[in-house]
């Protein structure tokens, strides 16, 4: 579950310092996540500035150590080194991701995560739909 979670967190919010991502405009978001075979829809009323921020700290707490990121025109290159503790032992894990922006309404992150000599790959598509209903 907390392996869930952390590379979930991961991927769909980066682990990147807050200071050192884009900043996008609050609102209605429409995300689009593929894992493998795996696809999945969500909406969300966020500010995903705000959201990066919170989810960092998370990552901190769960064991994660996160590299500086690389800043190259719309690209933020980052990654992370988790060990998670869980009941039945830690779970050691890494992750490299890219998260190109268009503008503060779009972006696309795509994360590999490696965990036990295996590699996984997912891509988040997020754009901004509308402002939040009121």
């Amino acid at each position: 579950m907390a392996l869930a979670l952390a590379g979930g967190l991961l991927a769909a919010q980066g682990a990147a310092s807050a200071d050192d991502l884009p900043s996008f405009r609050q609102g209605l978001w429409e995300y689009q996540r593929t894992a493998g075979a795996n696809r999945y829809a969500a909406t969300e009323c966020i500010d995903p500035g705000e959201d990066l921020r919170r989810q960092q700290t998370v990552l901190r707490k769960l064991g994660c150590k996160l590299a500086p990121t690389t800043h190259t025109g719309s690209a933020w290159t980052y990654g992370a080194d988790c060990t998670v503790q869980l009941p039945s032992g830690s779970v050691a894990f890494s992750t490299a991701s890219v998260l190109t922006a268009d503008g503060d309404v779009s972006y696309q992150v795509e994360t590999r995560t490696t965990r036990s000599g295996a590699t996984t790959s997912e891509t988040i598509t997020a754009h901004r739909v509308a402002d939040c209903p009121k």
